[in-house]
């Protein structure tokens, strides 16, 4: 009797393993990520995988604001899954593909481009995120415009400095930056943000000026580069940050930040 209670109870065990995961009715994006690692540090690899594929897919649907974490936290702890479980891995690589397929297809284009980037990013391929641009650049010039500031990173990482310089735009370029500047001061009062939004946003303008002064000078556009170069002086005295212009003028292009 025992025995066969035994048996039964295996049986049903390993069946109800073998279930595929589920997401509840009415689901928090959150809530499930918190739950993929949970389950990726209880070797739960197989369940801890179907929430990080339902997450990808359907966060944003339910909060627009997961926007960030979507393609930051997310991703680094789906790679640590796929580090311990091949599938999760492989996962990954269908994913990044179906997303340079969309963009090359001109589906979602800008999307479909900002997650290829993120993916790649994650995996360490930034290479493949500078390959899909180069073709853009050349097959569908009008998507390479739309995706362009989200694939400068890649781009500068493998010194395409001379194809960049074919998408600038130095007003608009350091007016954009300028803004972002101003509006992260003003959070940065907040007490709810305070000094490390503050820090954020001196790294981030002192990234994006240099960056783009940088590579006004490397293409030959001298006075484009002294004149944003002047208003980026204006816009912020600090004696680090002006030495930092100083060099970009040079045409020492920084590493993307962050």
């Amino acid at each position: 009797m025992y025995l066969s209670t035994l048996l039964i109870s295996v049986v049903l065990s390993a069946s109800a393993a073998d279930e595929p995961w589920l997401p509840p009715e009415n689901p928090d994006p959150q809530a499930m990520l918190n739950e993929a690692q949970a389950d990726t540090q209880q070797m739960k690899y197989e369940v801890a995988l179907a929430k990080h594929v339902w997450y990808h897919h359907n966060a944003l649907q339910i909060r627009p604001a997961q926007a960030g974490v979507r393609l930051s936290f997310a991703l680094t702890y789906w790679k640590r899954l796929a580090d311990a479980y091949p599938p999760a891995f492989a996962k990954l690589i269908e994913i990044r593909n179906e997303a340079a397929f969309n963009t090359l297809e001109g589906k979602d284009a800008r999307r479909s481009f900002q997650d290829l980037a993120a993916l790649n990013k994650t995996l360490l391929e930034d290479f493949a995120t500078k390959d899909i641009f180069v073709e853009l650049h050349k097959q569908k010039p009008e998507i390479a415009k739309q995706v362009f500031s989200l694939a400068r990173p890649a781009l500068i990482k493998a010194a395409e400095y001379q194809l960049c310089g074919s998408y600038i735009d130095p007003e608009r370029d350091f007016r954009t930056a300028a803004m972002l500047f101003d509006n992260g001061k003003r959070l940065a009062k907040d007490p709810k943000f305070g000094e490390r939004h503050l820090d954020f946003a001196n790294k981030s303008f002192t990234n994006q000026t240099t960056t783009l002064i940088a590579l006004l000078a490397v293409n030959g556009r001298q006075s484009d580069a002294q004149k944003i170069a002047q208003d980026a002086k204006k816009e912020w005295d600090d004696t680090t940050f002006q030495k930092a212009i100083d060099d970009a003028l040079k045409g020492n292009v920084p590493q993307p930040w962050p």
